[in-house]
């Protein structure tokens, strides 16, 4: 399963919708156009359920990687709680031929197939092994969770997430220029937005982007950084009309196909409880955005 297969899976998802529906008032009912675009989030679903068994079926089981990877290391995550996470766009990606598995070992490794999974090769982290977070510094940190992903013909992003504490998930970025044999860190937002992500993606070197979960009314929380790293900003959002104080918005990991890019965000109505997707679209890398 590609990006590519991704875009194909939207835009039947969202032609589906335009014509079992009438335009006019999806424009004007966001209520009406959340419900009616879980066919884009089922879209979505579909290609992460595929992304948790690809690599099983092509011999390597991530999920056991990763849940023996834990227990060695004294940490009881079941299989479950993993299948949720790569379900939700961690630890596992897959792009054309390419597999790479995010496996929590001390340092970290990262198991890549460019044959589909056919064939593997391993790669270290270097200096993964120690990370400072909450003022302190940890000799062996473990991490939770993270994304991978790629770009161009060898470039890659790794984004590592620690433990959770009072509403603050630190992270560390990693990219690398040469297929994933190697790895360098950058510089991430956690300095200037303490939260907790819920997803991240490069679209090139220079260009990226870290999701966060709903804190305040003010449309997705995103962090876009033109500069491989050096600086992060928020990204400005403007959200289609009708979207009022009642709904809350949490941005995924957005998906690349070459300039062309997706950025799927959950939407919340807190006052109805009715969840749904949305999505934004990105001709130019994503240097500029503008919903579906």
């Amino acid at each position: 399963m590609t990006s590519g297969k991704l875009f194909e899976l939207i835009g039947a998802a969202e032609d589906e919708l335009l014509e079992q529906s009438d335009w006019r008032i999806q424009k004007k009912k966001p209520g009406f156009k959340i419900k009616a675009a879980l066919a884009i989030a089922a879209a979505i679903a579909a290609l992460l359920a595929v992304i948790g068994t690809a690599a099983a079926v092509r011999g390597v089981d991530p999920v056991s990687l990763i849940a023996d990877a834990f227990s060695k290391r004294g940490i009881d995550e079941t299989p479950d709680q993993i299948e949720e996470q790569i379900k939700d766009g961690e630890w596992v990606a897959l792009n054309d031929d390419n597999v790479a598995i995010i496996v929590p070992e001390s340092p970290v490794k990262i198991l890549l197939s460019s044959d589909g999974g056919q064939t593997w090769k391993e790669s270290v982290v270097e200096n993964s092994e120690g990370m400072e977070a909450f003022d302190d510094w940890n000799d062996n940190i473990v991490y939770y969770g993270g994304y991978i992903g790629f770009f161009g013909e060898n470039g890659g992003y790794l984004v590592l997430k620690a433990p959770t504490a009072m509403g603050i998930e630190p992270i560390r970025i990693f990219l690398t220029g040469d297929g994933g044999d190697t790895w360098r860190e950058i510089g991430n937002p956690t300095d200037i937005h303490p939260s907790v992500s819920t997803g991240a993606g490069f679209s090139t070197s220079r260009i990226g982007f870290i999701s966060y979960q709903y804190r305040e009314v003010t449309g997705p929380d995103i962090w876009r950084t033109l500069d491989g790293g050096e600086t992060w900003e928020k990204l400005t959002v403007k959200l289609p009309d009708g979207y009022t104080e009642d709904y809350r918005f949490t941005p995924l990991t957005p998906s690349f196909d070459g300039e062309k890019g997706i950025y799927p965000i959950k939407v919340l109505n807190s006052q109805t409880g009715e969840e749904g997707m949305i999505t934004m679209r990105s001709d130019d890398f994503g240097m500029t955005w503008s919903f579906a």
